[in-house]
């Protein structure tokens, strides 16, 4: 009976983690955006959302390009990239497979890196006029 008991609180216990990166990490992930100076258009995979600094909550299972434009100041481009999250091997280690199917088709056995973005931005250079000859 006691073997039994153990079981059952084992099948609890998997249960309960099931999909563990679903549960603790969730589908979408916040990531903190500023820009020295301040102010400078946001875009995220050709999305705006707004001006700098700003936290932005964006889609794990894909990895993502940052923008910052701000007038007088060269373009800054960044790539945000997914990585597997150790809650993802948690399921693994627990044999609960249904649990990693579901985590890997709502996108959240993963992490973005990097989840904060200070960017300095670099004034545009002033081109010079070209001599006539």
């Amino acid at each position: 009976m006691k073997r039994f008991s153990h079981g059952i609180a084992a099948v609890v216990i998997a249960l309960a983690f099931g999909a563990c990166s679903t549960v603790i990490n969730t589908t979408t992930q916040n990531v903190e955006l500023k820009t020295t100076p301040p102010n400078a258009k946001i875009t995220v995979d050709g999305k705006s959302f707004g001006t700098s600094p700003q936290t932005v909550n964006i889609e794990r299972g894909k990895n993502h390009v940052v923008r910052f434009d701000l007038d007088g100041y060269d373009l800054y481009e960044m790539q945000i990239t997914r990585k597997i999250s150790a809650w993802y091997w948690f399921n693994g280690l627990n044999l609960f497979i249904p649990g990693m199917v579901a985590d890997w088709m709502t996108g959240s056995m993963y992490y973005l890196l990097p989840d904060q973005i200070e960017a300095e931005l670099t004034l545009k250079k002033e081109e010079e006029p070209k001599k006539r000859r």
